[in-house]
Formats: structure tokens, sequence, C-alpha cells
């Protein structure tokens, strides 16, 4: 109980940054008795440099989570245009942020979803983003299935 206080005060110290929103609702989970389900991580309006940087942040707040509910699910959705850097051509312009996707989906276990349908709008086909990512038919629609199955809904920061 002492340790989860002390991740609490860690989180409420760092609130007053850009990322007050996510920060608060990571805070708001890991002050709850009983594990959520799953948490389900949205990014969208950035780019490649502001998904690596989201995307390190919530490999830290599942880090965090994970202490306290090591049952907890997760899962990641990006749906804007930072979703594009996960082609599999962009592998060279962004490779920390193509080496950070295969370790949180290889061996963190957290699936990574883009949106296919934002990608069929913008004229880019589905076979070329990067294999570890999952292409769901719509970013969207694969948040409110998390949500329908009781995840939590945490909206990342990006800029």
């Amino acid at each position: 109980m002492t340790r989860r206080i002390g991740l609490v005060f860690f989180f409420l110290f760092l609130s007053g940054s850009i990322y007050a929103g996510e920060l608060e609702e990571v805070t708001k989970l890991l002050t709850r008795d009983t594990a959520p389900v799953g948490v389900v991580f949205e990014m969208v309006g950035g780019d490649g440099e502001s998904l690596n940087i989201a995307l390190r942040r919530t490999q830290a707040y599942v880090k965090k989570l994970r202490k306290v509910f090591p049952e907890t699910k997760y899962a990641i959705v990006t749906h804007g245009l930072e979703q594009f850097s996960l082609l599999e051509h962009n592998q060279e312009d962004n490779p920390d942020l193509h080496k950070r996707v295969e370790r949180i989906v290889k061996d963190e276990n957290i699936p990574l979803h883009v949106c296919g349908a934002f990608a069929d709008m913008s004229d880019i086909d589905t076979k070329d983003f990067i294999k570890t990512v999952d292409v769901s038919d719509s970013g969207p629609l694969q948040i409110q299935e998390y949500v329908e199955q009781g995840y939590e809904l945490i909206e990342m920061e990006l800029n």
C-alpha cells in the first residue's frame, strides 16, 4: 500500500506537465482497489517522433501498472498521421520507433493496432505496414471494442 501511495505522489508531481490528462488517468487506475480488465492507450495526431515519445511513456505507465495489477491486459491503438511512420519503407527514417514497437509487441506482449480505414482514405496499402502491428479495420472501432470488453481508455498526448 505504501508503494502504491508513493507511485501516486510521483505521478501527481509530474501532473503539472503537458501530459497531465494521461497522468491523471494512470494515477486513478493505480489507486483503485480492483484491477482493471485492461487498459487501451489511444494515440492520434502526431508524427513518428511524437509517437515514439508517447510509446516510451506508455511503456513506463504499463510497467508501473503491472507492478500493482500484474494480470491486467494492455493494448495500443494509433489512428492518425503518426501511424504512417510505421510503414515498412519508413523503418530507416525511424529506427528507434520501429525497435520500440517490436519490443512492445514481442517482448511486452502488447498488441499495437493501426487504422486500416485511415490508411485506405490516405491511399496507403495496409500491406505496407510493418508486420509487427495489427491493421484494424478502424482504429476508433478497435478502441470501442476494447472499451466494451471492460478496458479503461487512456488518451495519450502527442505533440
